[in-house]
């Protein structure tokens, strides 16, 4: 499959650099690694030299109005520790932008999350599939589409939204259609950035054919100390019909990250999440993260 759509991604790059005369082709590369170890209240630790890693390496070629790009991944915790992670060919208009996602493309209800668990059950917006996705950009506002397939089947999914910017203030709308199983999904974002700080509020719903609909929120604090170390806090919640369980779910999420040397970074994490009808457990990571 992975040959495949390799394969297409090839034919696509060459119908695109065939396409009239255009100007000399330019390659960019890009590269990351994080290196971590994690433990949890429940004993479970990976140890100093117990962690995972992860590198990941994209490419990117830009012919004229067409870029394509591959990005491959390396993770030390995965079955399969190397694999394609994405691929895709975009078109650049004087108007708009369009994508074509070979690998699959989604939308979610923002960063509004329930229990990993249960999350399979019933996708908090549409899945991932292979598909197209329009952007269209102007001054102070933005609006994209995405229609994408479902494997073995046509049944269409559908996904859009609109992103306004004001100053300081930004506010963002999302909408999906999963019509595999006929339910729908929205979600509101609010941003604001002053300073060194900035705050982001998002608040979604799920609306699944059987009934039962549900609803989530996020809120969000950042603030850049001197030095450019900085803080974050996050809060989930999302009500029992959202986590499909008979327990709401929340987690709590705090993280402080400072540069040790020019593309190196130090993060440390530290999580307590609720998944419902338990008691929280609360995790911790700490990695270092290399740019190139």
């Amino acid at each position: 499959m992975r040959k495949v759509i390799l394969g297409v991604l090839i034919v696509c790059l060459s119908l695109g650099l065939a396409a009239g005369a255009m100007a000399a082709p330019v390659v960019a590369w890009d590269a990351s690694a994080d290196f971590n170890v994690t433990g949890d209240s429940s004993g479970d630790n990976s140890g100093l030299f117990g962690g995972s890693a992860q590198i990941a390496a994209s490419a990117t070629q830009s012919y004229g109005p067409f870029d394509g790009c591959v990005v491959l991944k390396y993770d030390s915790g995965e079955a399969t520790p190397i694999f394609l992670d994405d691929a895709f060919i975009k078109y650049n208009a004087a108007a708009f932008a369009l994508y074509f996602k070979m690998l699959g493309i989604d939308n979610g209800i923002y960063d509004i999350e329930c229990a990993p668990s249960e999350a399979g059950t019933l996708t908090l917006g549409i899945p991932s599939k292979p598909g197209l996705k329009m952007e269209v950009p102007m001054e102070n506002f933005s609006l994209y589409g995405i229609v994408n397939n479902q494997t073995g089947s046509v049944i269409y999914n559908f996904a859009g939204g609109v992103d306004f910017t004001m100053d300081a203030l930004g506010l963002g709308f999302t909408f999906n259609s999963n019509q595999a199983n006929n339910s729908s999904s929205y979600g509101a974002q609010l941003t604001y950035a002053l300073d060194a700080m900035s705050f982001t509020g998002q608040f979604g719903g799920l609306s699944p054919n059987a009934g039962g609909s549900g609803t989530g929120y996020v809120l969000k604090v950042n603030y850049t100390l001197p030095g450019g170390s900085g803080l974050a806090l996050e809060y989930y919640g999302a009500d029992a019909n959202l986590n499909q369980t008979l327990n709401p779910y929340s987690k709590l999420y705090g993280e402080f990250n400072t540069p040790l040397a020019e593309n190196v970074t130090l993060t440390f994490d530290v999580t307590s999440t609720d998944n419902g009808g338990g008691a929280a457990v609360t995790g911790w990571e700490g990695k270092i993260g290399i740019t190139l």
